[in-house]
Order: C-alpha cells, then sequence, then structure tokens
C-alpha cells in the first residue's frame, strides 16, 4: 500500500484563505494537509479574532472546513497550534493556554487526531535558565494544556528541536537527552496517554551542530512514540525548511530509521513555500509532494 504523503498547508492559508489553501493541497497531489492554527489572528485576545467569538463559532467554523476536506478527499492527519512555549510569565502561560484549548477545540472540529505545539525554548527564556527551571515549564505547559485534548479525544505532540539562532547555541529541548527526558516525564503523568512526538528532521538536523543524533537517529531514539512527522531539509545552519533532497539530511536513512520504528502515518512535509520566491509556493509544494512520492517509491524498491 502507498504511503500517505501531507504538507503543512499554513502559508497557502495565509496568502489564498483557508478553503482555497484545502483546494490546493488537493490539486498538487497531497493526500493529507497538517493545517496551519498558529495564525497571528488565532488569538482571542483579539477582537477580530475567531477566537474571540467563542466556543461555538470555533467549532462551527472549523466543522465546515473538516467536511470540505473529506469532499475534496483529503486527510487532516494533523493541526500546528501554538509556537511560543511557557514563559517565567504567568500572564502569556495563561494565554498560552486558553489558546491552545481553543487550537485543540479546532483540532477536534476538523477531524484531526493530534495537535502539534511547541515547547519552552531557549529562545524564549534565554541561555542562562536552569534544566530544572526548563523541565518545570515544559511540565507545566503540557499537563495543563493536555486535560482539554482528553476532553476532546485529541493528542498533543510536543516537537523536537534544534538551535536557539538568537543565542549561538543548542536549544535545550534541541538536545535529544533533555528532549526525551521532558517527553518521558510528561508521558508519566495522568495525562500521558494524549501525549506524543512529532519529529521535525530539519531541526533534527541543525541539532547535529552541537553533537546531537542525526536526525534519523533521533527517530530512532524516539521509537514508536512518533505520531506525525515535520520532513524538511536544511544546511545545518539555519532553518530553512526546504524540501527534501535540497539540504544535507540523509533521507535514505530517515526512511529507514522510521521503517524500523514502525511508523505508518502520513509523511508530513514541513516546508517554507517561499524558499524559491513567493511566486513560486504552489510550484514549490507540488514539486516537493512529487520529491517525496518518488523518495519513498525509490526506497521501497531498495
Amino acid at each position: 500500500m502507498e504511503k500517505m504523503i501531507g504538507i503543512s498547508i499554513g502559508q497557502l492559508q495565509q496568502k489564498y484563505g483557508d478553503a482555497r489553501a484545502l483546494e490546493i493541497a488537493r490539486e498538487i497531489g497531497a493526500d493529507a494537509v497538517d493545517f496551519g492554527l498558529d495564525q497571528p489572528a488565532n488569538d482571542y485576545r483579539r477582537e477580530d479574532s475567531l477566537y474571540a467569538k467563542g466556543d461555538e463559532a470555533v467549532t462551527a467554523y472549523y466543522r465546515e472546513l473538516g467536511a470540505r476536506a473529506r469532499a475534496l478527499g483529503l486527510i487532516v492527519s494533523q493541526t500546528h497550534g501554538k509556537l511560543s512555549g511557557f514563559k517565567s510569565v504567568a500572564e502569556e502561560n495563561d494565554a498560552l493556554v486558553e489558546n491552545s484549548r481553543l487550537d485543540i477545540l479546532a483540532t477536534a472540529a476538523l477531524g484531526a487526531p493530534v495537535c502539534v505545539i511547541h515547547t519552552a525554548t531557549t529562545g524564549g527564556n534565554g541561555s542562562d535558565a536552569t534544566s530544572a527551571q526548563m523541565h518545570r515549564l515544559n511540565y507545566e505547559q503540557f499537563t495543563r494544556i493536555l486535560p482539554y485534548a482528553a476532553e476532546h479525544g485529541v493528542k498533543i505532540a510536543t516537537e523536537t528541536f534544534g538551535d536557539s539562532p538568537r543565542h549561538g547555541c543548542c536549544d535545550f529541548f534541541g538536545n535529544a537527552d533533555e528532549f526525551i527526558k521532558g517527553y518521558q516525564a510528561v508521558k508519566a503523568s495522568e495525562w500521558g496517554q494524549y501525549f506524543t512526538t512529532c519529529i521535525d528532521t530539519g531541526h533534527s538536523n541543525k541539532a547535529m551542530r552541537f553533537g546531537n543524533p542525526t536526525p534519523a537517529d533521533v527517530i530512532r531514539r524516539v521509537g514508536s512514540d512518533i505520531a506525525v512527522l515535520h520532513l524538511n531539509d536544511n544546511d545545518t545552519l539555519t532553518d530553512q525548511h526546504k524540501p527534501p533532497l535540497s539540504g544535507t539530511i540523509d533521507w535514505e536513512d530517515v526512511l529507514t530509521a522510521l521503517d524500523e520504528v514502525g511508523y505508518g502515518g502520513v509523511y508530513n512535509m514541513e516546508l517554507n513555500l517561499r524558499c524559491f520566491g513567493k511566486e513560486l509556493m504552489i510550484d514549490t509544494a507540488a514539486f516537493s509532494v512529487k520529491v517525496m512520492r518518488n523518495l519513498l517509491r525509490t526506497h521501497e524498491r531498495v
């Protein structure tokens, strides 16, 4: 059975709107989408935001989009929630929890099983944040959000990280050991059955500069806890989010590692669709789907 290929459509949503972005994804041959909820307008504190209109409005809007995706023959395999993780600022953390609750509500309405939410980062907390502080923030963030996931039957995926460009160091959770330790702590909580992981190959590729494993070996270490993917490539130096085979990642090893851990989900790409120019966003997405499909077919023959 041919593996399903997905693409993150956040940039297409920003340019063309949510409904048209779904249509484009189908037109370029994607089987599934990672639906972007991390839009600037999705903040309940903004009067012009859908999130400020209440739960019924959020549910109705995304339920209609989910039905539209299914009518097109698309699977909404995952969503991407908020990017800013917990900091030592109570008001910001409270806002993140409420916006994440609404992301989960939207995810359930779309019919997606997983919402990816970033953890606390060095970029948000500074390179002098202690290990204890970072793990506490990570644990508090997810254990405050996960009850909403349980309520709506959705899983939350924490995402592998890379470097912290602002500080010129590895992000705290870009360290594979710390990432796994933080994941396991939350997994051991009462909400653990609703917690899973998203592998971002580009992030792991950047973390290699600081002595971390290759993206393929991160996959092997996380193992069967991988639920969703953000496949993308780079030069190890910047978070380029380029199509596979346009950077330095060993893609045959990545695909082999996913086989080894028994991954059976969507091969979703999270790309900077403007990397070859904003006029070529759709072309870049279409070509990337072809590249990934050919990669998978070639890998099957090896």
